[in-house]
């Protein structure tokens, strides 16, 4: 999740977003902290199965991994999507969001999550992607005039004075 986190925020930081990398790097980090904060808080046990194909430690509410690939993977694909046609945006967001259920439900299948803990990260998660998005929004609807009153104003340097 570091990867895309910091990859998504190099991308937006190259396209001048400085905001967007902000809320690409800030976001997930304060969810994977905060997920942290309340699984000392709650001390759920991780399943004892003996067919378990791994071993995990911590306790296991909420699913780290659910809130880390719903903030991780859906907000560097929500980000991405404004740069691409409608489309592509679309494929990517499900893509994205496939990824992030087969991830974070992965989790059950190998034994080390109960399924509430993995709904509870990705509600835990869709609550960070929600203030992302919010804060995303914010921001492109304040470049959005900037960008529309400099095109007027160069559209009116190109017609001719009468």
């Amino acid at each position: 999740m570091t990867i895309i986190a910091v990859g998504s925020a190099c991308f937006a930081l190259i396209r001048r977003h400085v905001t967007a990398a902000a809320v690409l790097l800030v976001v997930p980090y304060a969810a994977t902290v905060s997920c942290n904060l309340i699984k000392g808080w709650a001390e759920r046990q991780r399943p004892s199965l003996e067919c378990a194909s791994i071993q995990a430690d911590g306790f296991s509410f909420p699913s780290g991994h659910a809130v880390g690939v719903t903030t991780g993977f859906l907000l560097a694909a929500l980000y991405f999507s404004t740069q691409t046609p409608r489309a592509a945006s679309a494929l990517m967001l499900f893509l994205a969001g496939l990824s992030a259920e087969l991830v974070a439900w992965s989790r059950v299948f190998l034994g080390v999550h109960f399924s509430v803990d993995v709904l509870a990260g990705q509600l835990f998660g869709a609550g960070w992607l929600a203030i992302a998005a919010l804060l995303l929004h914010r921001q492109w609807s304040v470049r959005r005039p900037r960008r529309e009153a400099r095109q007027a104003r160069s559209n009116s340097l190109d017609e001719p004075v009468s």
